[in-house]
């Protein structure tokens, strides 16, 4: 009963920690945020510096917070402040989260403003960036402090846990919302129910975006060069049971974060040099030297087909990823607004229209010089156009496969597609939870041996 109750209390002390993290963090875009001076000493204090997300820890947030509301506490809470503080910190630094756990802002993984992880990223995939990136330096596993996470390791993290938990099912469900009755033209009772749902997730994508910004460069707590120097690391040589699998940690070996000076990000590369490298990859673990010979033999007929044939690359529409901020906003509303053409039809009038602005649309290249990008555009588009067809048909042609079945379970009541959820809402999910995914992540990472060193200014 004891250790369920000191349980309860460290968990309890983690979660005010973390909300006073945020609630401070919130703030700290307007005003800096300094701790209440600490009682005198004849040891000349170290110099501080006021720092921004990256390294400020819940810890010293918690003692920003604690010292600035202390003049304000009882008489008791003061005389006890010292040991309330210490409790305090030792039961968040008994509480060790997993680095597997825990997502990084881009910038803690050496990105900067310029690199395409900054853009091409959504909680998913910048996860799975920031945990190849561990494998691959030998992190997986190891323990940290709820003490010494730092706000920006917390704001990723939450914002992580929200988008898997909240934001995709709403979204999910969103879609499955059947129009039940018309009001006036495209606008229906389903409509209206979802609305709140389309602008909370928006809204909170938004929120998400901008606080995750600016809280890097705000001034939040000041902390010393020590403490700045050992903010979100992890605790030295205290790992948890965790197993990496074989084919993670040799994908993990390649990579790096891609950078906009030295490193080619994979989705930059052309296909025929991904024939390549996995052609060079099932001749290495293979044992049998005719299988080698077969596999030789049949890339190089793959390769002469890539080079033999040309395609008009613009034909494939920009990806939703990079249109402009007037061109996404067009999508959305049309997503949500037109009937018939809103969705994929219009995004590819979209992405097409983009392409005729920046290049020449009947422009060919040799498959073998398409990009990786290009092809996984393609693909989405294809898959998008194919579910939003089945809707239409589902909708206004053939029965949905949802009201069949009801009706053939619950015969005389007369069920329609417009009273039960729609099962096309599931059928995009793989496209916009799979595929754009995998995609955000080969945007955001380059193959390691495709490092160059970095250009030394000139002064």
């Amino acid at each position: 009963m004891v250790g369920v109750q000191v349980g309860w209390r460290r968990i309890v002390v983690a979660g005010v920690s973390m909300a006073l993290a945020l609630s401070i963090a919130l703030t700290a875009g307007e005003r800096g945020f300094t701790a209440a001076a600490a009682p005198k000493s004849d040891r000349p204090a170290a110099p501080t510096e006021c720092v921004g997300s990256r390294f400020a820890t819940l810890g010293a947030v918690y003692d920003a917070v604690f010292d600035s509301f202390l003049p304000m506490m009882p008489a008791q809470i003061r005389d006890r402040s010292a040991a309330i503080k210490a409790r305090a910190h030792r039961d968040m630094g008994a509480l060790r989260i997993s680095t597997l756990a825990v997502s990084a802002h881009p910038y803690d993984l050496g990105a900067d403003d310029r690199d395409p992880i900054m853009k091409y990223r959504d909680p998913i995939s910048q996860w799975i960036v920031t945990q190849l990136v561990n494998v691959r330096d030998g992190r997986e596993g190891q323990a940290i402090t709820v003490e010494n996470l730092t706000v920006a390791q917390a704001v990723e993290t939450v914002w992580l846990y929200l988008y898997v938990t909240v934001m995709v099912p709403l979204t999910i469900a969103r879609r499955t919302i059947p129009s039940i009755a018309t009001i006036a033209g495209p606008l229906t009772v389903g409509t209206l129910i979802s609305l709140p749902i389309f602008l909370g997730v928006y809204g909170a994508t938004a929120l998400y975006t901008n606080l995750s910004q600016k809280l890097v460069s705000a001034c939040i707590v000041s902390v010393t060069a020590s403490q700045k120097r050992n903010a979100g690391k992890p605790i030295k040589d205290l790992r948890f049971a965790n197993s990496v699998p074989a084919i993670v940690r040799d994908i993990a070996s390649q990579v790096s974060v891609a950078d906009a000076d030295s490193c080619r990000p994979v989705g930059d590369l052309p296909v025929s040099r991904i024939v390549d490298r996995t052609s060079r990859y099932l001749q290495a673990i293979t044992r049998d030297a005719a299988a080698d010979r077969q596999i030789a033999d049949l890339t190089g007929r793959v390769q002469h087909f890539l080079r033999s044939h040309r395609v008009h690359h613009n034909l494939i529409p920009a990806d939703p990823a990079d249109f402009s901020s007037g061109e996404g906003a067009l999508s959305q509303i049309g997503n949500f607004l037109i009937p018939y053409v809103g969705g994929a039809p219009l995004d590819i009038a979209i992405g097409l229209n983009h392409n005729l602005r920046e290049g020449h649309i009947g422009e060919t290249v040799p498959m073998s010089d398409l990009t990786v990008t290009k092809s996984l555009t393609a693909a989405y588009y294809t898959y998008a156009l194919t579910a939003h067809m089945v809707e239409l048909v589902w909708r206004y042609g053939a029965s949905d496969p949802t009201a069949s079945l009801v009706n053939s379970l619950f015969p005389g009541l007369g069920i329609t597609a417009d009273m039960i959820p729609r099962s096309t809402g599931i059928l995009g999910a793989p496209n916009l939870y799979g595929l754009v995914v995998y995609h955000n992540v080969l945007r955001s990472l380059c193959l390691t041996e495709d490092r160059r060193p970095s250009s030394t200014p000139r002064w």
